[in-house]
Formats: C-alpha cells, sequence, structure tokens
C-alpha cells in the first residue's frame, strides 16, 4: 500500500483496517494517515492472553508505567503476563499494539476486589506510556515527565480510537481516576492534560479541514 509520500507503513496498514469503510478512496486513506502519521511507527508485539469482549467500547484509560525496568522490557512484560492495547515509548519512532482493540486486556480491573472501585477492563482500551520508576529520582515526583514523542502519539492514537468506537472524548480518563486505591490518583503521574487536549483538538480540526464533518472527535 502506497501513500502520497510513498509506502505506508505496517502500522499504518493495520490501523487504516480499522476504519476502512470510511477510507475505500486511496487519496483519503493519504490524508488519515498523514495527518495521524506517527500511526506508522507502531509495531506488532502481540500479548500471549487476553479475554473476549463482552460490552461497548467507550472509555480509555492513560497509563504511567513508573518501571525500573528498560522500555523494551517494560514492553514484553506487558505482552507477557497483564497485558495493555498499546505501549508508547519515550523515544521517537518506539510505539506497540499489544493487544487488539476488539479484545479485553487487564489493564484497569480490580483484583484486590475493592468495594469502590470497578473493573473498567471489559469496556475500556488501555494505553500505557513509559515512565522511569519514581526511585530513578530519589522520589522527586515533579520529575516524572512524558516526552514530546509521548504527547504527539497519544492524542493521535486516542483520536482514531474515538473515531473508531465512537468514544466521547470526556470517556479518556486516567488509571488514577478509575482505581484511586492501588494506584496513584493522579497516574499518570505528571501527566499535562491541557496539552494532551489541545493536541487532541489540532488533530480533529486537520482532518475534519481535510476530510470532513465526519471526522470531528465525538461528543
Amino acid at each position: 500500500m502506497r501513500s502520497a509520500g510513498g509506502t505506508i507503513g505496517a502500522g499504518a496498514v493495520f490501523f487504516l483496517g480499522d476504519v476502512y469503510d470510511d477510507l475505500r478512496d486511496a487519496a483519503a486513506q493519504a490524508v488519515y494517515i498523514g495527518v495521524l502519521r506517527n500511526l506508522v511507527f507502531f509495531k506488532q508485539k502481540l500479548a500471549k492472553s487476553y479475554g473476549p469482549r463482552r460490552t461497548v467500547i467507550d472509555e480509555i484509560v492513560l497509563h504511567g508505567t513508573e518501571s525500573k525496568a528498560s522500555q523494551e522490557q517494560s514492553a514484553t512484560y506487558l505482552q507477557g503476563a497483564i497485558g495493555i492495547h498499546y505501549f508508547i515509548g519515550r523515544d521517537s519512532g518506539l510505539a506497540y499494539r499489544i493487544v487488539p482493540d476488539e479484545y479485553q486486556s487487564f489493564h484497569a480491573g480490580n483484583p484486590k476486589h475493592h468495594s469502590k472501585v470497578q473493573d473498567h477492563n471489559p469496556k475500556s482500551i488501555g494505553i500505557e506510556m513509559y515512565q522511569q520508576d519514581i526511585s530513578v529520582f530519589k522520589n522527586d515526583a515533579s520529575k516524572l515527565d512524558f516526552t514530546d514523542w509521548q504527547y504527539q502519539t497519544v492524542a493521535i492514537l486516542c483520536y482514531h480510537i474515538c473515531h473508531r468506537w465512537n468514544i466521547p472524548r470526556t470517556n479518556i480518563v486516567g488509571h488514577g481516576e478509575v482505581n484511586p486505591v492501588d494506584r496513584s490518583p493522579d497516574e499518570p503521574r505528571n501527566f499535562d492534560w491541557d496539552r494532551f487536549n489541545r493536541n487532541l483538538d489540532d488533530t480533529s480540526s486537520s482532518l475534519v479541514g481535510l476530510l470532513g464533518p465526519d471526522f470531528a472527535l465525538p461528543r
């Protein structure tokens, strides 16, 4: 498959398959991937286990790893032990799809059965963004951050998921919001939600201008 700028990468191919009915025209495909350009970098790193969906997908949950392992080690761990739908590393171009959207991964459940925590796994798609563990920074939470690549890519990916599954932007939440008992209430910690929302708006506005009002973010 080719775009106006050359060969479309493997990541773009499986993302285009998600929205094929909207993008039968090759020119529209090229425009879509041109705006959502970071999708071409995603590689498949399929999880060893995941579950069936039994409910409608209506939520995206963002995570920060705070990991002591390397980026690749963290992605491999998520592939094998827990599962996550997407992993975005700190380095430009590092991104994986681990569990297909159509299946449930075990990223935002209630494993300790707290009475006031709900299991969000059945209805949500999880996106993990790599952070080093806070111990690396001598427990200084102010040094936990995300890179330009991560902010750009998570906004582009969230736009694509919202468009595909008709998820309102208000249903993009942090892991700490859905489980403040086991997680830091503000996880992903030090994530700039204002910056994320600006990027999300810019992505939506670009596609509306190029492809029409059907590509506006669901409300």
